[in-house]
């Protein structure tokens, strides 16, 4: 019989126990933490050689069995054992031969190899949430003393356990309105989309406290989903390595099209992880949550090894809600990107047309009052003037309006290029013979320049418009020439490509170059770019017009160059039908 101090000094340490289960829960929002404290409080007071707590996931139908010291284990709820029949009938119970039991489970003989059980029921009201058990008592059996124990600390265990949820709960949803605040912030800041995006993963990171977070967007072109540069954790080489073809089965694919955000645990064990991600990523554990706005899918958010070691439910609803944030933050951002840049393109626009304009007065300008003048001293002094000197002012007269003559072709070419009634005459063309007959007719152009010619006789015939492939040839050799100093040499060549289908034609110069940025704008129309003085002036059409006329003719137009050395004019042209036959 229990001696008198003995029983005051066991009341105390099953209050004291009862104390430290109840403080424990309501301070602590750390689940693990909680549960380690109630499996030390069951080896305190009931002498064993393990104590054991399993609480029950209704959604996953699983016991999660937590030990001292030991791994957590898994038990299917649907297995028939003496943990199932605990929680299922609310009653505790002493089991000193265990393997005597019908309702014995490998969990409890393999194992646990556990000889005795006392277990109870961790309830809160109606609801049970876990059974609360001792293995192999230290003083040879369990009594009922054991139990009654057992059956105060499943009750506060219950309470300590449903206060932990309760604080973190509160935790999260704290967490949640800090990290919509945060995002909300963004949405009302001047800076670009690459920032805002780049501040909101790190936001994210920060309050779901994982390893590594990415933003997948859905490529139109590829049909896969692409990293965007901007991530934590993960370098910019393994960032532009992150890409998964919607073609292929992957957690990603899956929650892009279904819109279902999904988690995995074991990505190491789940075949729907990429294994080049999972290797390239070092992924353990993986959130995916989708990227919507205005009810059409743009991409997919992906976390990576959470810090507590898994995901869960509460997790998968709070990346659910930042998703939604972040997803608006992305339309945002790019929608004001865009804004940005058709402004910028508006203004540009505007100017070029002011510059257009005042360009195309003075071109006007210049021929007009030529015209104009020689045109006043002709009427006034034909009969005084001698044959030769009328000769040169007609002569002049006659050049004058041939440069109007172009002009006005050049604007009724951009009008036409613009309405898309620019019309072709088709057929074959010998560009040998046509390249021989510019250079030819055009003695200008080799008048200070020395003009090569490496075209064979032996080329097949283009499928073309004679004169609009002159047209072409005769800009590129005289913008050539302008921008080329004295004395140096124009190069057109010519061969047949790979496909046997097109002739590629290059007019190489050795000019002053052109710079990588003016590049970008050159075949742009009312582009004048910045040249040397002795550079005459031109209207910013022809390359414009040129670049139409090759690609009217279902070529393709581009340049090489290197400031202070030269630029390389590439076209191609395809081969006549029956040219490409032989």
């Amino acid at each position: 019989m229990e001696q008198p101090a003995q029983g005051v000094d066991r009341r105390f340490a099953e209050l004291n126990a009862l104390s430290r289960l109840a403080s424990v829960g309501a301070v602590q929002a750390d689940e693990d933490r909680v549960i380690e404290e109630i499996l030390q409080v069951v080896w305190e007071l009931v002498p064993c050689r393990q104590p054991l707590l399993f609480l029950a996931e209704p959604d996953s139908q699983q016991f999660t069995l937590f030990m001292r010291d030991q791994d957590p284990k898994r038990m299917p709820m649907a297995e028939r054992s003496i943990i199932r029949r605990i929680y299922a009938s609310g009653r505790g119970e002493v089991i000193n031969a265990v393997v005597s039991d019908p309702d014995l489970s490998s969990l409890l003989a393999d194992d646990i190899r556990a000889k005795q059980v006392v277990a109870t029921p961790v309830c809160l009201g109606d609801e049970c949430v876990g059974v609360l058990g001792a293995a192999d008592s230290l003083r040879g059996a369990f009594c009922e003393d054991d139990l009654t124990v057992m059956g105060m600390l499943g009750h506060q265990a219950a309470v300590a356990l449903e206060n932990a949820r309760l604080r973190l709960t509160l935790k999260r949803q704290g967490q949640e309105i800090e990290g919509l605040h945060r995002l909300s912030q963004l949405l009302t800041s001047s800076s670009g989309a690459d920032e805002l995006i780049g501040e909101s993963v790190r936001i994210v990171a920060d309050l779901v406290e994982c390893e590594k977070v990415a933003i997948l967007l859905h490529d139109n072109d590829t049909g896969e989903l692409r990293a965007l540069p901007q991530v934590v954790g993960i370098s910019e080489r393994d960032a532009a390595e992150v890409r998964l073809p919607l073609s292929e089965p992957s957690l990603s694919g899956s929650v892009f099209r279904t819109r279902a955000p999904l988690i995995t645990n074991d990505a190491a064990n789940d075949a729907w992880v990429s294994k080049r991600l999972r290797e390239l990523l070092g992924i353990e554990s993986l959130l995916v949550v989708p990227l919507a706005t205005g009810g059409r899918p743009i991409g997919v958010l992906k976390l990576i090894n959470v810090r507590k070691g898994f995901f869960d439910e509460g997790d998968l609803r709070f990346s659910s809600i930042l998703a939604s944030r972040l997803s608006g933050i992305i339309e945002s951002s790019y929608a004001r990107e865009r804004e940005h840049a058709l402004v910028q393109r508006l203004r540009e626009a505007d100017q070029t047309k002011s510059e257009f304009v005042s360009m195309l007065a003075h071109e006007l300008k210049g021929p007009i009052t030529t015209i104009s003048g020689f045109g006043e001293i002709l009427q006034r002094q034909w009969p005084d003037l001698e044959d030769p000197k009328r000769d040169r002012i007609l002569g002049i007269v006659t050049k004058e309006v041939g440069r109007l003559a172009r002009l006005v072709n050049d604007l009724l070419d951009l009008s036409r290029m613009e309405s898309g009634t620019l019309r072709y005459d088709f057929g074959p063309v010998s560009l040998p013979e046509l390249v021989e007959s510019i250079v030819s007719v055009h003695s200008s152009l080799s008048a200070q320049h020395e003009v090569r010619l490496d075209l064979p006789m032996t080329l097949p015939k283009v499928q073309g418009d004679a004169d609009r492939i002159r047209q072409v040839l005769l800009n590129l050799l005289t913008n050539a020439t302008r921008y080329s100093p004295e004395g140096t040499s124009v190069t057109v060549e010519a061969r047949v490509l790979d496909d046997q289908e097109n002739l590629q034609v290059a007019v190489r110069d050795e000019g002053i170059g052109i710079s990588a940025e003016d590049q970008k704008r050159l075949f742009s129309k009312f582009v004048s770019l910045p040249k040397p003085a002795w550079i005459p002036k031109g209207t910013g059409l022809g390359l414009y017009i040129t670049k139409g006329i090759v690609e009217g003719h279902g070529g393709s137009m581009w340049l090489e160059s290197t400031v202070g050395e030269g630029s390389t004019f590439y076209f191609t042209l395809p081969v006549a039908q029956d040219e490409a036959s032989l």
